[in-house]
């Protein structure tokens, strides 16, 4: 009982790190109480260990299913949906929240609305701002309503409606709970937001004034994505009134600060890993060790692959930088974006099933994880590839879409008689994002029997690729998301076949299109793209 109170206080004194150590070295020796779940969950997130905390979490759920333990069981949905958000699950945490809420029951009220604090910026993160809206309206206790936490991340919410003025009233209102409280960090975010708000009224001026207090009160300590979100908005006002250098200066600022997210994301998720290895020690007397041997071995590869995968991916930008600076500044902020989310992502749905003892499902996922990853670096090292090659890279793609898809959809290529697969040449990762917006975005919504076709065709030394998905359309997709990363991934395209075009002195073209105007349903995409024999 007196370890548990030194527990208990060593929480309170947010002294994370040594209630991490004691907790779990206490589980070495004896069952960990769901007390103990908690304050370890808790702890691990505190101290940004998010991946650790999703893995207490759900062993948490899993001892609150087995007690039939519903006050706790609550309480552990908190904590997942929190590393979860924390972790930038946004999409799994939006599924995550609409089937957990359904466990809630009347006296558990509080613990609910506490949940949609979470759920509400979920949403906001997927682009769903009236779901983000509706749910933070769920949140009716006024001490809850009262908090910079619900005023913040309601007025966001209110700016994805664009509903400008009743935005800055929220922000203005946090701006002054944060300011008595004396928390720069969330000051210099607020007054940055509130810069956005006054730069979508056209009030140039105001968001000038805003966007300099937010600079004004950064700090060596501010997180990285407070930093790359002041330097975003200040290349923004300057690229909408015309002053490109100082636009290209912020922009070169948000390259340096995506490259420090980037590494230190990588470095999080390798500590994890390391914490699940010390773990995966102590249960490897129960299980057989040579399985344990063989699948923990590939894990260690596939972590050295990667690692040679980011290498790689870092010295290359920097030497093509130099050649084309602006484009390919954007194109690297995108890849930066991208890469990273996949491979985490694909690494935790390994993680669960590892968890789950679901080893022939996780050397299944890891064998199709490796060879996509492998086709990529072999890719990247070209600056053309056979279409054989980017049609089988295509391939592995899909298939590890399907495998952590509740909702597998159909996948299909037709090649004209015209195409030589093995001797016509193409640039690589040119068709691999109208397939991940197909899968994202067309089939957001649960659609029947969902399908991807392509066709390829070869006229007048021009490969003509058409990507046709049966999902919500190109229309309903721009309403629903505003996806900014959407019509980057069409820009940059574009301008890969503009210089292809020079390259080659033959015409490219990129056609986006919605099937309604053929009487079908979806989305249909015409790459025209210039190759060599």
């Amino acid at each position: 009982m007196n370890a548990q109170n030194n527990v208990e206080e060593l929480f309170t004194n947010e002294d994370y790190a040594k209630v991490i150590e004691i907790l779990t070295a206490k589980e070495s020796n004896e069952p960990l109480t769901l007390r103990d779940y908690f304050l370890l969950t808790k702890s691990y997130g505190r101290n940004k260990q998010y991946a650790n905390g999703l893995i207490y979490s759900n062993e948490m759920i899993g001892k609150s299913l087995e007690g039939k333990d519903t006050t706790n069981l609550v309480k552990a949905f908190n904590l997942k949906a929190e590393n979860l958000i924390d972790s930038g699950g946004y999409k799994s945490g939006v599924i995550f929240c609409e089937q957990s809420s359904r466990v809630f029951r009347e006296q558990d009220s509080i613990e609910f609305q506490k949940l949609c604090f979470k759920w509400g910026m979920m949403y906001y993160h997927t682009g769903e701002f009236q779901n983000a809206y509706d749910t933070y309206n769920k949140i009716t206790l006024p001490k809850y309503r009262d908090l910079s936490l619900f005023t913040n991340n309601y007025a966001l919410t209110l700016m994805g409606l664009e509903k400008w003025d009743e935005a800055l009233f929220y922000f203005k209102k946090s701006i002054a709970k944060y300011k008595s409280k004396g928390n720069t960090e969330k000051l210099n975010v607020n007054y940055s937001n509130v810069s956005i708000v006054y730069m979508n009224q056209g009030k140039w001026a105001e968001s000038k004034v805003y966007l300099d207090s937010a600079a004004s009160v950064l700090y060596n300590d501010s997180s990285l994505r407070a930093q790359k979100g002041i330097y975003t908005n200040y290349f923004k006002l300057y690229q909408i009134q015309g002053k490109y250098d100082k636009a290209s200066h912020y922009l070169e600022l948000i390259s340096e600060v995506n490259e420090d997210i980037y590494r230190k994301k990588i470095n999080e998720e390798i500590d994890a890993l390391e914490t699940s290895n010390r773990r995966e020690d102590h249960l490897r007397e129960k299980v057989r060790a040579s399985d344990r041997q063989i699948l923990w071995g590939t894990i260690v590869s596939l972590l050295a692959l990667i690692g040679f995968i980011s290498t790689i991916f870092y010295f290359k930008y920097k030497n093509v930088k130099s050649a084309h600076e602006k484009s390919v500044t954007e194109q690297q902020l995108l890849r930066s974006q991208m890469t990273p989310h996949f491979i985490f992502n694909s690494l935790s749905v390994i993680q669960g099933m590892v968890l789950n003892k679901e080893d022939k499902k996780a050397v299944k996922y890891l064998s199709k994880f490796s060879k996509l990853l492998r086709l990529i670096l072999e890719s990247s090292r070209e600056k053309l590839v056979a279409v054989k090659e980017e049609l089988l890279a295509l391939q592995s793609y899909v298939e590890l879409q399907n495998l952590s898809r509740l909702q597998p959809f159909e996948y299909k290529v037709e090649i004209d008689d015209s195409v030589n697969e093995e001797d016509i040449l193409i640039p690589p990762m040119l068709i691999q994002p109208f397939i991940e917006n197909a899968i994202e975005h067309g089939f957001k919504e649960r659609i029947d029997d969902p399908k991807i076709k392509i066709h390829l065709t070869a006229q007048n030394n021009v490969l003509v690729c058409t990507i046709k998905d049966n999902g919500i359309g190109l229309n309903a997709t721009k309403n629903i998301t505003k996806s900014h990363k959407n019509s980057l991934a069409t820009k940059i395209t574009s301008e890969r076949l503009k210089m292809l075009s020079k390259d080659f002195k033959i015409e490219s073209n990129l056609i986006l299109e919605d099937r309604e105007k053929y009487n079908e349903k979806g989305t249909q995409v015409t790459l025209m793209i210039p190759y060599k024999i």
